[in-house]
């Protein structure tokens, strides 16, 4: 491959498009595991996850449960609380219901959306 036919800035273009698709998946797989630990009653605080990616740098997401400032829903008082502290939560849910999957499984699990979308970069 020649200079006058390299194309650095789709290359660096693609990868970036890339590896925030993988970030974003990547996420949304940590969401799904964390839904099923969550402390569930009638289901707010289960529904109360928000996940969103930062418009100035795509490769920045967060993960939420207890909507709060800047979402624009009432914050879900207890979801700190559920999230902190330990108590006798019924059908195998816990505390560290997003803290928990983003330490053990989220490392793999971003590796492997990330390998996935690098592969599909050329």
């Amino acid at each position: 491959m020649s200079w006058k036919s390299f194309h650095g800035q789709r290359l660096i273009e693609r990868t970036e498009s890339a590896m925030a698709k993988g970030v974003d998946n990547a996420t949304e797989a940590i969401g799904a595991i964390s839904d099923q630990q969550v402390p569930h009653d009638e289901g707010i605080l289960q529904g109360s996850k928000v996940v969103k990616a930062n418009p100035a740098d795509k490769l920045e997401v967060a993960i939420s449960y207890g909507f709060g400032s800047g979402t624009g829903f009432p914050r879900v008082p207890y979801a700190v609380r559920w999230h902190e502290n330990d108590a006798n939560f019924q059908k195998g849910r816990k505390s560290n219901y997003l803290r928990d999957p983003v330490f053990q499984q989220g490392p793999a699990i971003l590796r492997r959306h990330l390998n996935q979308q690098a592969r599909r970069v050329w």
